[in-house]
């Protein structure tokens, strides 16, 4: 009986510990699930650079053909500029790239600063190559080299047209540019990085035998971009595996436990049945050994002990018992003149 009356508090630990098993797998399950993010940065820095060389005119006075970068030049004296740019991207991550670029020339009449204003009266755009794709593959950086020819005077000649047409007081500028559109394929974004980028270099118009200044702009500010991403760390689905088997682990148990419990209560209601009917009765049953066949006798199957107690006070015939050897079954009958009554105490017939 102390086995019997510690089972119910031994299920009921035991159902709290697997029910703790439970709650920690859910936790563990749920923590694996939240969104844990990490920024990413993929930088493309350029390292453009141009320069040029100022071809002369024939004169007395200069023997050397051209004029290097960085020197003063008397405008009408020049006869071309070749301008050599040399574009480079170079990039944080190996990507693909696809790179188009042309060459602009673009030629305006400028406010002069003796007025005081800033702005532009009039400007025009000459497309001086056709669009150029390049693609790349696999690579840290990308970059080409390309030079060009310009006729100095002819744009000079323009903008003297216009200022004749329009006599103000205005400074002539022309810019020669490179202009790359880029496009980066990266493996850590789903849409490619796409921007433009420009190199250029600005020559003054309409001075006659005077210094002229050259501005450079190489366009070699660093382009950043960001997201954010899911970590898909390994770490979070071994830790998310973990928690779907500890819950598993944790409903088999209380599934185990249930059917223990289950078990426990038929068996305990089996042997409180069998023992009052043998000690109630213990009179007038026998026990015997083995369980002899009554296919022969004209059976009467009775539902409740008592019934079977009926038949005896009226035949007065011992009742016979026997118990299977799991000890989950009993049967009790009386025979007589070919007729039997028999009584069945099973075990998995009790309980809820």
């Amino acid at each position: 009986m102390k086995n019997q009356i510690e089972q119910p508090k031994k299920n009921i630990m035991k159902l709290f510990l697997i029910g703790s098993l439970f709650v920690f797998g859910v936790s563990v399950v749920l923590i694996s699930f939240q969104k844990t993010s990490r920024e990413i940065v993929f930088n493309s820095t350029g390292d453009n650079s141009v320069n040029y060389r100022v071809f002369l005119k024939e004169n007395d006075f200069f023997e050397e053909p051209f004029l290097e970068a960085g020197k003063t030049y008397i405008t009408s004296l020049i006869d071309h500029i070749d301008i050599d740019f040399k574009y480079l991207e170079n990039f944080t991550d190996v990507a693909d790239a696809k790179l188009s670029y042309y060459l602009k020339a673009t030629i305006s009449a400028d406010k002069t600063d003796k007025i005081g204003e800033t702005g532009t009266y009039w400007s025009k755009d000459y497309q001086l190559t056709d669009p150029v794709v390049l693609d790349f593959d696999d690579v840290d950086s990308v970059g080409f080299d390309t030079t060009v020819s310009i006729d100095y005077p002819y744009y000079n000649s323009v903008l003297e047209s216009f200022r004749a047409q329009y006599p103000i007081a205005s400074d002539g500028t022309i810019q020669i540019a490179l202009v790359v559109d880029n496009s980066i394929y990266s493996n850590n974004f789903d849409n490619p990085l796409e921007f433009e980028s420009k190199s250029s270099i600005s020559l003054p118009l309409l001075e006659k035998a005077v210094e002229a200044s050259v501005d450079v702009e190489t366009g070699n500010q660093a382009k950043e971009f960001k997201k954010a991403q899911e970590d898909l760390s390994p770490v979070y689905t071994i830790v998310r595996v973990v928690g779907f088997l500890l819950i598993i682990l944790s409903i088999v148990l209380m599934v185990k436990v249930i059917l223990k419990r289950k078990e426990f209560i038929k068996h305990h209601q089996y042997i409180s049945a069998l023992d009052k009917i043998l000690s109630t009765n213990d009179s007038i049953i026998t026990n015997i050994d083995n369980m002899p066949s009554l296919a022969k006798f004209q059976k009467f199957e009775v539902k409740t002990f008592e019934e079977l107690l009926d038949a005896y006070n009226e035949i007065r015939m011992p009742i016979n018992f026997y118990q299977n050897k799991a000890g989950t079954e009993s049967t009790f009958f009386i025979t007589n003149d070919g007729i039997v009554w028999i009584y069945h105490l099973k075990k998995r017939n009790l309980g809820s």
